[in-house]
This record gives structure tokens, C-alpha cells and sequence, in this order.
């Protein structure tokens, strides 16, 4: 039965000439967090999802609690705050994914073991159905171990489950699953998937297993429908044997949770190397998208990169986020939130080299709109020590809540102290304006991108201070299409290129007759 639960209360400047519109994005809101809580917790405390419910007007987020107990807790737009830890004797506990039934309780998934056992290799599927006041009104156990499956084995990626209120009003889970292989490699569990689906009360109706077409899955990072349609749109993160390096790609399934078509996003964009890649699950316009990929310049810089697709993964738009001069990764899991066509919000952490834990320096925070028009960006540093964030849930007063967590020291419990903290962030009501951190002319990344362009050019022009700056474009034979001042500086400007022709371009930004900054581009 769940344990005691402990509650806390907490521009634009536009000129033309020739067709070219030129459109700043130099002058707006800044992010201000509207309350933060602090959550009480130890060192091994994660949520591993965090969902809006009951309309918007709340959001929840589950995971575990040293590794023991599982966890849910619940947040209201006001900043009310009250959790609950479940506690199984003699067991450890951990939750992964939620959502909200039609009767308006909380449907949990977890996993779970004999507390003696591999923490990383667990053999049974807690189910447990809460109300509002986070009282558990019901709860299943079912054991994995049949055989197809041995177990949960989930050493590196904690998103080994999502689950969906399917339109016939049951709940289906998606669960990566493993099962022992000899190799010539050696022995070791592999990933598959396996479909449930339950009724309200976690009884299981039927299972689905597909062992073959998934064979190297990773982790599962999201599972949505498909816009008209009665299939399922399931993201997922490739890798076998336990491990999470393999491609990631996006597979499609029918209503009787058999998968009927796979796609890869190794290349998606263009990009080299995605070695990561979350969604946001919400659809808009009809038939868009909003996909956040962890992409890798070489071998040991990566960045973050959003892209708008539609359900054939064709790209509509994609936008790489600031900083420019930092390695850049999103969290583990979905990392942004749509609230509206005007405001989502981007969540990434980064630092220097290939981001282990010892370099994250910052989280950022990223406002984008459906255009992926880049409105501005929130540096977050808690205590001057290292944080990251867990996924973020919207509220529907235009608010958006994230878990930030922060620790000085190393990994082992007793050395370091850590914080949790859960934020919430409007965009109404606040100005959002560029908030720059150390992005100087010697390290700022300054090329145009996308490059080739399609249509919209972001151009990262560092912190320019200065009073007589002037963005000209020029084609190769030396004609001036663009020859425009800016009024006010900022870190980037955006330029609309559907008017130009096809063929090669070089910009200059002048300050008086200094060249700030200078590139080409390729108009498709």
C-alpha cells in the first residue's frame, strides 16, 4: 500500500526590398518562473514522465524514490503540490509511464523485483490505478517471465513503456521487453516489444507480441495516433542487447497492435548522425508534428535540433536551438511542450565535450511557435551547480512545468548534496527577451542554417551591441538583394528567402564599416 504522502505548497524590425522580408527576432519576453517548488527527495529520485491532467488544470509526474519505492506526485497550475510513495515490501519499485482514464483516475506503470535482485533486470508489471487524491484504488502485478520475454532489462534508458487511451477507451501500453540471446559476441538480453491492453481497473484483455520486426529496440519514447487514421504512431530509440545506441526511427500500428511499417531517421534533415530523438505527441494543424533530435557534428560535439514532420516524416520545418557554442542535448524522453500555435517551450541541458555529467553546465529553455520561429531563451543555473530537467507537462492557463534537478559532487549518496525543484513557466503575461550567456565572437558558431534553405534562414550573429549594423545579400554575381539596417541586436536574425531564386548567396552583418559576421547559403 502507498506510504505516507508529504505535500509542499509553492520585435520586431521588418524591411523589404525586392520581395526578401526580413524578419528580426531580436526583441521580446523575459522567461520568468511563475512559482517553484521544492521537491523533497534523495540522490536516486527521478520522474521518468510527467502528464497533464483533468484538463490542463493539473499535471502529474511518477517515477521512483531511491530506487525502492514508486513515486507519483501532483502539481496544480495554482503551485498545490502532493505526492504519494508506493511502497512493496521486500520489492523495489519503479514507475515509467501514465495517463488519465475516462472515469478521471491515474493509470500507472511500473516495474518491479525482489529488492535482492539486478536493479536493471526486473520480472514483473505493477499496474496501479490512483484517483485524484493520489489514493491507489487498485493494483495488478503480472510476471514477464513466459516463452517469448525474461524480463524488464533497462540498463541505460529508463523509457522502456508509454502508454495510450486507445479510442475504444481501454488503455494500451507499449512495453520494450527482453530475452536472453547466446551470440558470438556472448550472452545478453535483447530488446522486443510487446503490446498490452487493459480495462480501468489494470485487467489485461489481450497481449501482442512482436518479437521479430523490433528485434533492436532501445527504449520507447512516445506513442500517439496517427492523424486520420486508426493506426498508431510509436517513436522509438533503437540498440540491442540492452544498450541504446542504435538508430532511432518511427514505426507504425494497426488497430490490432500488429506493426505495419517502420521508418528510420537516421537522415532526417539532412543531419549525419541522430543519435537521440523524442515527440511531442500532439498534432497540429492536422497532420504536423514536433520532433526534438540529439544530433552529432564528428564525433564529440553534438546539438539539439526541433523539426516539424507529418506522418510520412517529411519536413515541414526544423530549427537548431541555442546555445551555438556549447554541446547541446535534449532529455532523456520528450523535451518540449506545446501550449499553443504561439508558445512551445524547448527544454535542453549542455556543456562542454560530449556532456557527460560532469560538464552540464546549464539547462536552457526555448520558446519557439509552431513555425519554429525562435521567440527567446532562459538560462537556468540552481546554486551554481550542475541541473537537468525531466520532461515537461502544460497547464491550460498557458504554463508549462518541468522537474529541474541539481547536485555538486559525484554520482554516490552521502558526497554530494542534490536539489529538486518543480518550476512552472508562462508566456503570457511576461516579456521574453535574448538571454546571452558566454556565446563570443571567437567560439559562436555563425553559419546560416538550414543551408540548403527551402525557406526560412536563421543566422546566429552573436551579442551585438552596436548602433549602425546592416545585414546585405548578395548573389554570386555580385547583385544586392538584401541591404537592410537593424534597428536592434540580439544573437539571431531570421530571414524569409521563399522570394529568392534558386542558387548560391553570401551575407555580410556590418556594424559602420566593421564586418561582423559573414556566410553562404544555398536557396533550393
Amino acid at each position: 500500500m502507498p506510504a505516507d504522502c508529504k505535500s509542499a505548497g509553492t520585435g520586431m524590425v521588418m524591411k523589404k526590398l525586392l520581395q526578401l522580408a526580413l524578419l528580426l527576432v531580436l526583441s521580446q519576453p523575459i522567461m520568468a518562473q511563475e512559482w517553484v517548488v521544492p521537491v523533497e527527495a534523495d540522490w536516486n529520485f527521478c520522474f521518468n514522465d510527467m502528464v497533464s491532467v483533468d484538463g490542463g488544470e493539473s499535471v502529474i509526474g511518477i517515477g521512483r524514490i531511491r530506487s525502492e519505492d514508486g513515486y507519483i506526485a501532483k502539481a496544480s497550475k495554482n503551485g498545490d503540490y502532493s505526492c504519494r510513495e508506493t511502497h512493496l515490501p521486500g520489492m523495489m519499485l519503479s514507475y515509467f509511464t501514465a495517463v488519465q482514464l475516462g472515469n478521471g483516475n491515474y493509470m500507472v506503470f511500473g516495474v518491479c523485483d525482489d529488492s535482492l535482485c539486478d536493479p536493471f533486470i526486473q520480472k514483473h508489471l505493477c499496474v496501479d490505478v490512483f484517483d485524484g487524491q493520489l489514493e491507489c484504488v487498485s493494483s495488478k502485478m503480472y510476471d514477464v517471465d513466459d516463452d517469448v520475454f525474461d524480463c524488464f532489462y533497462h540498463p541505460w534508458d529508463g523509457y522502456i513503456m508509454r502508454c495510450i487511451v486507445s479510442k475504444a477507451g481501454t488503455v494500451i501500453l507499449a512495453s520494450r521487453l527482453s530475452y536472453y540471446e547466446e551470440t558470438n559476441w556472448g550472452n545478453h538480453y535483447r530488446g522486443a516489444v510487446r503490446f498490452y491492453e487493459f480495462d480501468d481497473w489494470g485487467d489485461i484483455i489481450r497481449i501482442v507480441d512482436n518479437p521479430i520486426e523490433l528485434a533492436e529496440v532501445g527504449s520507447i519514447k512516445e506513442i500517439t495516433y496517427e492523424p486520420h487514421s486508426d493506426n498508431l504512431m510509436m517513436v522509438v530509440k533503437g540498440g540491442n542487447y540492452g544498450y541504446d545506441f542504435g538508430s532511432p526511427g518511427i514505426f507504425v500500428v494497426d488497430p490490432d497492435m500488429n506493426i505495419i511499417a517502420h521508418q528510420s531517421m537516421l537522415r532526417l534533415g539532412g543531419a549525419d548522425v541522430i543519435s537521440n530523438n523524442a515527440c511531442e505527441g500532439k498534432w497540429f494543424d492536422g497532420d504536423h508534428i514536433l520532433l526534438d533530435c540529439q544530433q552529432y557534428i564528428g564525433s564529440d560535439f553534438s546539438f539539439q535540433t526541433l523539426y516539424i514532420v507529418d506522418s510520412a516524416l517529411h519536413v515541414y520545418a526544423n530549427l537548431p536551438l541555442p546555445p551555438y557554442d556549447s554541446c547541446t542535448i535534449s532529455p532523456y524522453g520528450t523535451s518540449t511542450s506545446y501550449i499553443n500555435d504561439t508558445t512551445i517551450f524547448a527544454f535542453s541541458f549542455s556543456g562542454s565535450g560530449l556532456l557527460y555529467h560532469g560538464d552540464v553546465m546549464q539547462v536552457n529553455v526555448t520558446l519557439v511557435d509552431k513555425q519554429l520561429n525562435l521567440l527567446g531563451r532562459k538560462v537556468i543555473k540552481i546554486d551554481d551547480v550542475i541541473c537537468y530537467t525531466s520532461s515537461p507537462a502544460a497547464f491550460n492557463d498557458g504554463g508549462c512545468c518541468v522537474l529541474l534537478s541539481s547536485y555538486n559532487g559525484n554520482y554516490y549518496p552521502g558526497e554530494p548534496f542534490y536539489k529538486f525543484y518543480l518550476m512552472k513557466f508562462r508566456r503570457e503575461d511576461i516579456e521574453i527577451t535574448w538571454d546571452v550567456v558566454q556565446e563570443t565572437e571567437e567560439n559562436l558558431v555563425t553559419q546560416a542554417y538550414p543551408n540548403p534553405t527551402t525557406g526560412i534562414l536563421n543566422i546566429p550573429i552573436g551579442e551585438t551591441n552596436c548602433q549602425d549594423a546592416r545585414l546585405q545579400i548578395f548573389d554570386m554575381k555580385g547583385g544586392i538583394w538584401l541591404d537592410s539596417a537593424l534597428d536592434k541586436q540580439g544573437n539571431l536574425i531570421t530571414v524569409d528567402t521563399h522570394t529568392l531564386d534558386a542558387g548560391l548567396y553570401v551575407y555580410k552583418l556590418l556594424d559602420g564599416n566593421r564586418e561582423v559576421a559573414n556566410g553562404k547559403f544555398v536557396k533550393e
